[in-house]
């Protein structure tokens, strides 16, 4: 017979490692890095590993403890990629931790992250979007006291697509993407 820890002995961490667990359905990698702001708690990357049939799926925690005035809830990132490479899984904890208090993670931002994000890859920004995954709950609690995060998903682009989202918008740009947005290897648009 297997014990769980009572709900009211969990940490945050633990509620939201449970719930998203739950929406992917599988047992999570954890890892965690030092903060880069003073007074701010660890930050947390969340590592489901790519199967046959689902991309490399990561989620930060962490981002949420620091809020902007700009932000108009608290955010956490995510990302999706067919790739066994963990670059793009450790990009998404070093992302919220260098930029959280600083960056609103609005929906439509770009960050310019300035390299190649993965050495399989030359994608080397990314725009932030409402992620499109089946079961995330809207919010994200963690834990009973909280209001819940919102979970906005990093989308990687190459930096020369920041001009066609300019000019198509991001819905359309989105659209002409779409069937290859998890493809570290596809082409510029």
């Amino acid at each position: 017979m297997a014990f769980s820890k009572p709900g009211f002995l969990k940490s945050p961490l633990e509620h939201y490692r449970d719930s998203m667990e739950s929406v992917m359905g599988k047992k999570s990698a954890v890892f965690r890095e030092k903060s880069v702001k003073k007074g701010l708690p660890f930050v947390y990357t969340l590592v489901f590993n790519q199967d046959t049939s689902e991309p490399l799926c990561t989620f930060s925690y962490g981002a949420s403890f620091a809020v902007t005035p700009d932000q108009k809830e608290k955010v956490e990132l995510m990302l999706q990629m067919d790739s066994e490479d963990m670059a793009w899984a450790h990009v998404v904890g070093y992302l919220a931790n260098q930029l959280r208090g600083d960056c609103p993670f609005n929906p439509g931002e770009i960050i310019r992250f300035g390299q190649k994000i993965s050495q399989e890859s030359k994608l080397n920004s990314f725009v932030l979007v409402t992620p499109d995954l089946d079961g995330l709950p809207k919010p994200v609690f963690d834990g009973k006291k909280s209001t819940g995060v919102h979970i906005m998903q990093l989308l990687p682009i190459y930096e020369e697509e920041v001009l066609s989202i300019a000019k198509l918008g991001l819905p359309q740009f989105l659209a002409l993407i779409e069937p290859h947005k998890t493809n570290p290897l596809r082409k510029s648009f």
